[in-house]
């Protein structure tokens, strides 16, 4: 008699950023750590009250600035992503997402630079660009070859999910800008950015951690892929 065939729970129910919320602390043993550091690190750029302009002071401290929200995506990613099926260990987490550093600074770039343009056309341009591309740095994460092809495939699949989270999320990252300026108004200076950057890290592992699960549940539908990486569990 063949064994009785077993079903894997699914990723999320009825809400994903519900399920996101619960199950993003899985991840706890990276996310906390990466979070508290960026925020002290964004907090410390901070300081030198260098004046936002085209000269070599502030040049360095926005450079340094965006690869630490890099290196903070890169691990925060890498832990969610392997928290959906095992578990998250700081040693192999470090280990497996190092080499991914170059990749996703590249697209990570590319894809700052296409937005910007598009912020600076109409503003709206910008925006659909965002909406447009919410699986690209986790495809890149998880080592697919094509990322670009991943995320519209995924966006494919689930459009209507991807439609209702990104008018959830458009609300939620309303909020969070509306009490990241009320912050600074109270309390300024790198206190207030490091709370700030506090708030930003947790609302945005949240968010992550809603797309990271329509992306493997679009995996466990059966949806091929090209990825290379340990990630991957297909």
């Amino acid at each position: 008699m063949n064994a009785p065939e077993t079903t894997a729970a699914p990723l999320y129910r009825a809400s994903a950023m519900g399920s996101a919320l619960l199950r993003m602390w899985r991840a706890w043993r990276i996310l906390i750590p990466t979070i508290i550091i960026n925020a002290l690190l964004q907090a410390l750029f901070i300081l030198p009250n260098v004046t936002p302009g085209l000269n070599p002071a502030f040049i360095v401290l926005a450079v340094a600035s965006f690869l630490g929200l890099v290196a903070s995506f890169l691990l925060v990613t890498t832990a969610l992503l392997v928290s959906t099926s095992g578990h998250v260990g700081i040693g192999p987490i470090l280990a497996s997402s190092a080499p991914r550093f170059l990749p996703l600074l590249a697209w990570s770039v590319g894809l700052l630079l296409a937005v910007l343009m598009g912020l600076i056309l109409y503003v709206i341009p910008g925006l659909i660009i965002l909406a447009a591309t919410p699986y690209l740095l986790i495809a890149v994460v998880d080592g697919q070859r094509s990322p670009l092809a991943v995320n519209f495939r995924t966006i494919r699949a689930r459009w209507g999910r991807w439609l209702i989270t990104v008018a959830l999320m458009g609300i939620v990252c309303f909020v969070v800008w509306f009490l990241s300026a009320l912050n600074g108004f109270f309390i300024t200076g790198a206190p207030g950015a490091f709370l700030g950057w506090l708030l930003a890290g947790l609302i945005a592992s949240w968010l992550i951690c809603t797309w990271v699960l329509i992306y493997r549940a679009v995996e466990d539908d059966g949806a091929p892929t090209t990825s290379d990486s340990g990630h991957s569990r297909r």
